[in-house]
């Protein structure tokens, strides 16, 4: 564990909980994404708001001046959503959206979570933290904890490589029989998150 992740997780600890290892992690290829009824609604900042106007400005620029390009990027982009991730890395949940895996996935797309954030096991909970600075602030992290369940609640961490794509995937295994993957960024950070759980 790097320092930086540690300094980010300590914040989140409770009083005499121990940091046992953290790592950055993402959902795992194969994980479909939440429906939108299921996310809390999402508070767009007005630089944001800004920001996405401008995109669409230049978006439907670009398809006036160059129309055969626009067209053939969007017809990628259909084939591309056509042809679900799990048929090329496997499944990467088990259990349905109201299940404890299904819960992680669904607030792993809210508050700036980005499908993603710093996976940490200490000795009372595996939790997740997120850094909540915005898109623009380049220099500034803001780490919050972001989910948390007690170890009770898990019943297994266990490491799951499959091909070069998934070199760091980890499989959470819950009380409640549901499973999600995710994917360390540094493949090596996988093994030690997965100790510290069995330790």
């Amino acid at each position: 564990m790097l320092n930086a992740q540690r300094d980010a997780v300590t914040t989140s600890l409770e009083p005499g909980e121990r940091l046992l290892e953290a790592a950055a992690v993402t959902l795992a290829p194969g994980i479909p994404h939440p429906p939108a009824e299921l996310l809390a609604p999402r508070r767009v900042s007005p630089v944001e708001e800004g920001l996405g106007r401008s995109f669409g400005l230049l978006r439907r620029a670009y398809a006036v001046v160059n129309p055969v390009s626009a067209a053939v990027g969007a017809i990628e982009n259909r084939v591309v959503a056509a042809e679900p991730e799990r048929v090329l890395h496997g499944a990467g949940i088990g259990g349905g959206w109201q299940s404890a895996a299904g819960r992680l996935v669904i607030r792993l797309h809210e508050g700036g979570a980005k499908g993603g954030g710093l996976l940490a096991v200490t000795d009372r909970r595996l939790l997740v933290v997120v850094d909540r600075a915005a898109l623009w602030q380049l220099f500034t992290e803001e780490y919050a904890l972001h989910w948390a369940v007690p170890r009770a609640e898990v019943r297994e961490v266990r490491r799951h490589a499959t091909g070069v794509l998934q070199r760091g995937r980890i499989d959470l295994h819950f009380a409640d029989g549901s499973w999600v993957a995710v994917t360390a960024d540094l493949p090596r950070a996988a093994d030690p998150v997965v100790a510290a759980f069995h330790s």
